[in-house]
């Protein structure tokens, strides 16, 4: 499994945020970099639910010289929790389980699932072993490569600490909850994603998982060495609603748009999602800037990188997804939001 990133960004206060949006400054740090071959990817701004603000810069696929475009699919990490969170309270909204319900009625082989509950996983205490910090060669390199295996390999780690001990950012919690969404809905991850979200919000550049495909508009990623390199392809079916998720900036900010206005889950749930312990909530962090507070998360796949916040104060959704980036991510998201909310 993926080692994921949470990016925090936080700066003083400097007063109210006022508008209209500055275009021009949003064009001019998009091309201050994209000139420096700085970075590739696409960003997008919306308010109200209506897109204000879309930039793309570089190559989706250096190969074949295909520039990135408004459609252009990014594997979007670690946001896929935000998605998979948001499907676990609807499951709680339909009264099909609760945040306190403990994990052994569907893991009952698992050490210690009497003691963790769903909201455990959510906020990454549930103790499960955390493989991507491994340093025994008996775990290190474990990749399971469907359900089964994935409740074998646990079944048979250790327990990491008693659960709700302590915050330890882990992707096999939200690989526990993607499939505790399977066992609830009797259908596949990727099928309980699309009957949840995707159909609902006609997000048709969102899906769960697959190899890159440049022929269906999908980024390759790359590093840098000197010049671009491709990354590779490194999908894995079982990361799921982990970080599996692929999606443009357009669709993201639809999503987080159609969450905090409660169109796909009532407002009682979306409050728990945004209640924090250690700034820490279910499937979301909360992200200062100056004066105002954001909620979102982060994502870090094999170099992509990508941000997702919504302003609840101002309405607005933020985006950025890239396939390549030389540059300090968090100074780049600060860079991006002064442009776009002039002061």
């Amino acid at each position: 499994m993926y080692k994921l990133c949470i990016i925090l960004f936080s700066v003083g206060y400097f007063g109210c945020i006022a508008q209209p949006v500055n275009f021009k400054k949003l064009d001019d740090v998009i091309t201050k970099y994209e000139k420096r071959n700085k970075m590739m990817g696409s960003v997008s701004f919306s308010e109200n639910g209506k897109t204000t603000y879309t930039g793309t810069f570089g190559f989706a696929d250096l190969d074949t010289k295909t520039k990135a475009n408004d459609s252009t699919k990014y594997r979007i990490g670690s946001i896929s929790k935000t998605f998979t969170a948001c499907m676990i309270l609807q499951l709680v909204a339909e009264q099909h389980i609760t945040l306190d319900e403990t994990i052994d009625r569907f893991f009952p082989t698992w050490p210690n699932a009497k003691n963790i509950t769903v909201k455990h996983l959510l906020q990454h205490r549930s103790g499960l072993y955390n493989f991507g910090k491994s340093t025994d060669l008996k775990y290190k390199n474990v990749n399971p490569q469907n359900s089964s295996e994935i409740i074998a390999v646990l079944q048979g780690a250790p327990v990491a600490f008693a659960a709700g001990e302590k915050f330890d950012y882990n992707n096999a919690n939200y690989v526990a909850l993607s499939l505790i969404i399977e066992a609830l809905d009797e259908r596949s991850f990727k099928e309980s994603l699309h009957a949840r979200i995707i159909e609902p919000l006609a997000l048709q550049n969102t899906f769960a998982g697959g190899k890159i495909d440049i022929g269906q508009n999908q980024a390759n990623s790359y590093y840098w060495t000197k010049k671009w390199v491709k990354n590779g392809d490194h999908y894995n079916p079982t990361l799921m609603g982990a970080g599996a998720l692929v999606s443009t900036p357009n669709n993201v900010n639809t999503f987080m748009h159609a969450l905090f206005s409660h169109s796909i889950l009532p407002k009682s749930q979306l409050e728990e999602m945004k209640t924090l312990t250690d700034n820490i909530g279910l499937g979301l962090n909360a992200f200062p800037f100056y004066n105002n507070i954001s909620y979102g998360h982060a994502g870090n796949l094999a170099s992509f990188e990508s941000f997702t916040a919504y302003f609840p104060e101002k309405n607005v959704a933020f985006t950025l997804c890239l396939n390549g980036n030389r540059l300090d991510f968090n100074q780049l998201l600060i860079e991006l939001l002064r442009a776009y909310f002039t002061m």
